[in-house]
């Protein structure tokens, strides 16, 4: 790659315009002046969060290099939990201000891609089949990367025994674990601010451990761009997996919405998205519910409408149900650590080659219209790939996504922390 197509990073502790191309953007300083002003989490908060514009995906969690910011587990967000230092990290890595997504996935996709990523539909050939969801081709995978030794576990979603419906982050060391948290999950579990957490109860070191990371597109963008440029917080991660997506739904307002339709939350064993229909059913496989997914779109988290990585771009590999038929995956594998694990797993897999679906092309391009109709920036994935603060006011300010003052608990925190 020339040195003009090198990405260029926000500096540390600065609301400045990135600097320079080139190198490895953690020596980007060395010959920058003293920076004019700090990017604090109270700026991502009001910007991102209090605007209702948070999606959840944890980044600026995992990318806090001091573990200031924690998650609220009552309102799933992140949230301050001891004193910012101002080092700007957390605007840096969230997909919502300082990271313009699209261009990372343009920056992503020149380095890690396939010259024509593979297109299968696929289902479990074993006991996944039935767990999973869609024929279970994750599950499989997953289950056989895991029993090969080629991975020592998987960062996936399974349900909250206590809350129903509500998905909570799991790390998965076996095919029986897998098996208990198959199926999907449509709320966010924040899963990659909480690997730390998750290895240390297994006993594991980051350092010598290859998980993969499962999870909707903003999640995967949040992991890869900290393997790029910030490499510590995703060593552990060795494989990427996107499910496809278009929304996350806000726990809370899911529920209320299904009340709303007369059904019990705790009666609904699993619910599905297909061809615009959002289907619940109970563990008897009955219908409880059949809805047009629009009549849920208020459930949906706001800050979605904004993406545009429908197919999940940045990771080694995506997967869906769309264009490929009832009880079928379709997957794309996008790189060659992706072609490398899916390859690994053929044992545990019933996999046909498919021209990539005109379905799935259709959607794809509707989520990008979507999110350039919504953005209040302009989306481009030539730009840079920082944003600065000021640009980010400047394009939100005046509009209905523009920056909310913080709430008076919230401002009683953080005085007390900062």
């Amino acid at each position: 790659m020339s040195a003009d197509n090198q990405p260029s990073v926000p500096e540390p502790n600065s609301r400045a315009e990135p600097k320079g191309v080139g190198g490895d953007p953690r020596e980007l300083n060395d010959d920058v002046t003293e920076p004019p002003g700090k990017i604090w989490f109270r700026d991502l908060d009001e910007a991102v969060i209090e605007a209702d514009r948070c999606i959840q995906c944890a980044s600026c969690v995992a990318a806090c290099p001091s573990d200031s910011i924690g998650i609220d587990e009552e309102e799933q967000r992140p949230t301050l939990v001891k004193m910012c230092t101002g080092c700007s990290r957390c605007w840096d890595f969230c997909p919502r201000s300082g990271l313009r997504y699209e261009r990372h996935l343009e920056l992503t996709a020149e380095e890690r891609a396939l010259d024509d990523p593979e297109t299968y539909a696929a289902r479990a050939s074993g006991d996944a089949a039935a767990a999973g969801q869609d024929g279970g081709a994750v599950t499989a995978l997953l289950a056989e990367l895991i029993e090969s030794g080629e991975l020592d576990g998987a960062v996936v979603a399974r349900e909250s025994d206590a809350d129903p419906l509500r998905g909570e982050p799991f790390l998965a060391t076996s095919r029986e674990d897998l098996l208990e948290a198959g199926g999907s999950i449509y709320n966010q579990t924040m899963g990659l601010g909480r690997i730390d957490d998750l290895l240390a109860d297994e006993g594991l070191d980051p350092a010598e451990t290859d998980l993969a990371l499962v999870g909707p597109p903003c999640v995967i963008q949040g992991a890869t761009a900290l393997d790029r440029y910030d490499h510590e917080p995703a060593d552990p991660i060795a494989l990427t997996v996107a499910l496809m997506c278009t929304r996350s739904f806000e726990h809370g307002r899911l529920v209320s919405h299904l009340e709303r339709f007369d059904v019990d939350p705790e009666r609904v064993d699993k619910l599905d998205i297909a061809e615009g229909v959002l289907r619940a059913s109970d563990d008897d496989g009955e219908t409880l519910l059949e809805a047009d997914v629009d009549e849920f779109g208020a459930a949906g988290l706001r800050g979605c409408e904004e993406c545009a990585d429908f197919v999940g771009a940045a990771a080694d590999i995506s997967a869906g149900n769309v264009g490929t038929e009832d009880r079928e995956t379709t997957v794309v594998v996008r790189t060659e650590t992706g072609r490398a694990a899916w390859t690994a797993a053929a044992d545990g897999l019933e996999v046909t080659e498919i021209d990539r679906p005109e379905t799935l092309e259709r959607l794809a391009d509707w989520n990008r219209r979507r999110a350039e109709s919504t953005l209040p920036r302009e989306y481009d994935p030539e730009e840079s790939i920082g944003i600065t603060y000021e640009d980010h006011r400047e394009a939100y300010d005046g509009t209905d996504r523009e920056p909310q003052p913080l709430n008076p608990a919230r401002v009683h925190q953080y005085e007390e922390w900062c």
